[in-house]
């Protein structure tokens, strides 16, 4: 009875990664139609630290292809962020396209929506395109969110992305995870579901959509401000799409401990906001050919476990071919199966992680990704100034 099961759940895995699959491809072949005039766009870029190959994502953001007006704004924390001096430094060589701007006060839990807070504070546009610091975008990345958002009804475009430019073990497992297991699943989620899981390295809304929603303000505390804002899309009865741009997270060297850590607090995350948590390792077949040869093992099973592993190298080699253009690397192919491994224990881990040390703010996450200080007592809030011409609230 129990390999019956197993068998079972091994078919449903490897039929729903398949449609997954498919309705991937299908997100990159969308094409929506230019809008009958280019809104002003604010590109929010908030920066924490020495990413890898920094200024070179920063200088992808000035080779769009855009036919509007648009800015750029990089923050920071504070004067101290080692960042600073490279925003300094990339304002003053592209003035009028590009200012620094540090935060000004501390609202929030959440050192990012911080940022964002006083980034918007400054922009000067009517549309808030967000990217973080380690992501590269394509020359169109701001042509199409500005075509999603000229469709009647639609209030938010986001981008599946990718990882980019490995050059060892732990960026390279990483990669291939953002590639197939996180892209997939959100083109499955939109066009399956009717779901879009908003992706918070990229995304795009009118500053009137993000009123309505409730502004930053209402997700300052939460660890999941991103998918809060999915939610409170659906409630305000504003449709979402994701862009057929994908952008870029540039990882060359990781040790596997980022993987892991990072992956376990997506994983906590997905634990607190999603229902059906407890269903995700259905979307890992390996595991269940795993316990089905376990069960009874036999040449056939065997040969099922065989199939199935080589099922999902394939599988996670046409998802990096579609989001990233071209496959896994050799090298890293054999290391596909013991991604399987990893992200299955990330998956249990996630449900018991209660804490998160999130640029350097150590916080207990409570329901729905609520952030609390761990100690009692916590510093005061940092105040802070920003260059450049003030907006007002």
């Amino acid at each position: 009875m129990a390999v019956i099961f197993l068998m079972a759940a091994l078919s449903f895995s490897i039929s729903l990664l398949s449609l997954e699959l498919v309705l991937f491809w299908r997100i990159s072949k969308r094409r929506f139609p230019e809008p009958k005039t280019w809104p002003g766009i604010s590109i929010l870029k908030p920066m924490c630290g020495l990413e890898e190959e920094l200024e070179e994502n920063l200088e992808s953001h000035l080779k769009l292809d855009y036919p509007g007006d648009w800015e750029i704004l990089l923050g920071v924390r504070s004067p101290a962020d080692p960042a600073w001096p490279i925003a300094q430094a990339f304002a003053q060589k592209y003035p009028g396209r590009v200012r620094a701007v540090v935060q000004e006060g501390e609202p929030g839990y959440n050192p990012k929506v911080n940022q964002l807070i006083t980034l918007t504070r400054y922009a000067k546009y009517e549309v808030l395109a967000v990217s973080d610091a380690n992501v590269r975008v394509p020359a169109n990345w701001l042509r199409v969110h500005a075509a999603i958002l000229a469709k009647p009804g639609i209030g938010l475009s986001t981008n599946i992305f990718s990882g980019t430019g490995e050059q060892n073990l732990g960026a390279a497992i990483d990669n291939m995870t953002l590639a197939s297991f996180c892209g997939a699943n959100i083109a499955g989620g939109e066009l399956l579901l009717g779901l879009t899981q908003v992706v918070g390295k990229s995304f795009a809304l009118a500053r009137t959509t993000l009123a309505a929603i409730g502004g930053w303000e209402d997700v300052k505390d939460l660890l999941a401000e991103d998918q809060r804002m999915g939610f409170k899309m659906v409630q305000a009865k504003f449709g979402t799409h994701a862009a057929p741009v994908f952008v870029e997270n540039v990882q060359k060297n990781k040790p596997l401990s980022h993987f892991w850590l990072r992956h376990t607090r997506w994983a906590m995350l997905r634990h607190r906001v999603i229902p059906g948590y407890w269903l995700e390792p259905l979307l890992n077949p390996v595991l269940w050919a795993s316990l089905v040869f376990a069960f009874e093992p036999s040449r056939a099973t065997l040969v099922m476990l065989g199939g199935t592993c080589a099922y999902s190298i394939v599988f996670t080699e046409l998802c990096s071919r579609i989001v990233r253009g071209r496959g896994v690397p050799l090298k890293w192919v054999p290391f596909i199966l013991l991604r399987d491994v990893l992200i299955l224990l990330a998956w249990a881990r996630g449900a018991t992680v209660r804490t998160v040390d999130w640029r350097g703010n150590k916080l207990r996450v409570g329901k729905k990704t609520l952030l609390s200080p761990v100690e009692a007592e916590h510093a005061p809030r940092q105040v802070a100034s920003a260059t450049g011409e003030r907006r007002g609230p």
